[in-house]
């Protein structure tokens, strides 16, 4: 029997080993590809709430009216009843302006105004004589006439006495400063002693239970704003509680400078909590609806087709088409394609296809935009 040389044997013997080492990477290569890693995916319910469209804008909380207090007569100041701070009711007394020389010139006047009228009286009855008298040929025409003109003449000093005692009477009213609004006190400037004047500010007063704020919109919503629209109302010294507003007011013009037009938010403000002066930050709805299916923005990739989310079937994910509705700050509205209670993937979308195991990290918790 012929013995095979050293070298043959080598050589076989090293490829016997190449030819193993080679199947055993073919067998770890089609085990990677039957058990392949899923990627980790996040995960959003779909629910069924509110959504809407806004625009956020910077404002200042004004009260809802507001009236400065000016006496109309002069004189010095007796009494002050109020004070920065104070609530007061409509029609509650302020201060008092002395009312010493008010009463006097009522009384002066009064007394004018009765002598005036004891005065027409008299010339009443002697007209009537004279009438008397003329009739029966007994006195000249002229004799009447001068008593006649008399009679027009008491007459005349009773009406001008009358309004001289309206005004002294207004005047002595006067004299007692009130509340033409209820609100607070929220400025005064005159003091008990001091001489105060028709053209002196005294006091400042704001209806603060309803509040206002004033905010500028770009143009390209105007046509989209209503009055009776909703304005959500967050205030800087108060984060932690929103408030919800009305549109009262939408100014008719646009400012061609800004490009902007303003509107006014009114909101009840029963507890005093806001104040006039806080800054307020609007967010206006533009769109809104009560009851809609929606799903979060990052949950949406635009295909040839159209929008399209991936929908969670077991450890599986499902491509599916949808119809958008109302985009909001956050969320799209879905008209078709998914149904309250479906799981669709937010995060990790990328790389996904039709039918692909995919292994669930996280899930957002469902709640209204």
């Amino acid at each position: 029997m012929r013995r095979l040389s050293p070298v043959v044997l080598l050589i076989f013997f090293s490829c016997s080993l190449i030819s193993c080492g080679n199947r055993d990477d073919s067998l770890s290569a089609r085990d990677a590809q039957v058990t392949p890693t899923p990627p980790e995916v996040f995960v959003h319910e779909v629910i069924d709430g509110p959504i809407s469209k806004t625009y956020t804008a910077v404002g200042t909380v004004a009260a809802s009216d507001i009236a400065r207090i000016m006496p109309k007569v002069s004189g010095r100041i007796k009494t002050i009843h109020v004070d920065e701070g104070c609530s007061v009711t409509r029609g509650d007394q302020l201060m008092l302006i002395d009312p010493f020389d008010y009463e006097q010139a009522y009384e002066n006047t009064l007394a004018v105004k009765n002598q005036a009228q004891a005065t027409l009286e008299r010339a009443t009855r002697d007209l009537e004589r004279m009438k008397s008298l003329f009739d029966q040929k007994s006195v000249s025409q002229q004799t009447y006439q001068d008593a006649l003109t008399a009679r027009d003449l008491v007459r005349y000093q009773l009406d001008q006495s009358s309004v001289s005692l309206e005004t002294a009477g207004r005047n002595l009213r006067e004299c007692s400063v009130s509340a033409p609004i209820s609100g607070i006190i929220t400025d005064k400037f005159v003091n008990e002693g001091e001489l105060t004047a028709p053209s002196q500010l005294a006091f400042v007063i704001m209806k603060m239970d309803t509040v206002k704020v004033e905010v500028d919109l770009p143009e390209e919503i105007f046509g989209l704003m209503r009055q009776g629209n909703t304005g959500l109302i967050t205030i800087d010294a108060i984060p932690d509680k929103p408030f919800a507003g009305t549109i009262t007011k939408i100014y008719p013009t646009i400012d061609p400078m800004s490009r902007t037009f303003r509107v006014t938010i009114t909101l009840d403000n029963p507890h005093l909590l806001v104040r006039s002066g806080m800054t307020a930050r609007a967010r206006v709805i533009q769109k809104a609806r009560q009851t809609a299916l929606s799903v979060p923005k990052s949950s949406l990739v635009q295909g040839e087709e159209g929008y399209f989310i991936y929908k969670l079937d077991n450890d599986t994910v499902k491509k599916t088409l949808v119809q958008l509705g109302i985009e909001g700050d956050s969320a799209f509205e879905i008209t078709h394609g998914v149904s309250t209670g479906d799981r669709v993937v937010i995060k990790g979308i990328a790389g996904l296809t039709d039918g692909m195991r995919v292994k669930i990290t996280g899930e957002a918790p469902a709640r209204g935009e």
